[in-house]
């Protein structure tokens, strides 16, 4: 990965070039053919995944597609936090780079790099804010 594909990411771009080549350094590149399955819910998480191109959807068994990701945006973080198993299955819609980094390695990170959560909390705050509207529109539909 580019040190410009690397700095098209929110949370790496916080970073200073020779911080973010350090982590890069220890995090896993991987592409996904389009339909591949990324993760799948009900398996363990133990990887935060940051989308550096193409796009994936997010669907649960019980709610089906509940939306698409792109570039910049991550997930597996309510796994990394709450340690708990995947609540979503993440697939690709077509061909999806990804960062890989190990959970117990990004929480040494944000101790080490305290900078980078801020990327990550606008990034929550905005899906819980498509959440909460998403339920909104539902409520105000026509029964």
């Amino acid at each position: 990965m580019s040190a410009s594909e690397a700095a098209a990411i929110p949370v790496f771009a916080a970073l200073k070039p020779r911080d973010r080549d350090r982590v890069l350094a220890d995090a896993t590149v991987r592409t996904y053919a389009p339909g591949a399955t990324l993760v799948r819910e009900g398996e363990q998480s133990v990887f935060l995944y940051f989308i550096a191109s193409g796009h994936a959807l997010v669907s649960t068994a019980s709610e089906g597609g509940l939306r698409t990701l792109g570039p910049g945006d991550f997930f597996g973080e309510l796994g990394m936090i709450e340690r708990h198993p995947r609540t979503a299955t993440v697939v690709a819609e077509d061909e999806v780079t990804v960062v890989i980094v190990g959970a117990w390695e990004f929480r040494e990170l944000l101790e080490t790099h305290p900078e980078m959560a801020v990327p990550m909390v606008f990034g929550l705050v905005s899906r819980l804010h498509g959440l909460v509207h998403d339920h909104a529109d539902e409520d105000d539909a026509p029964a």
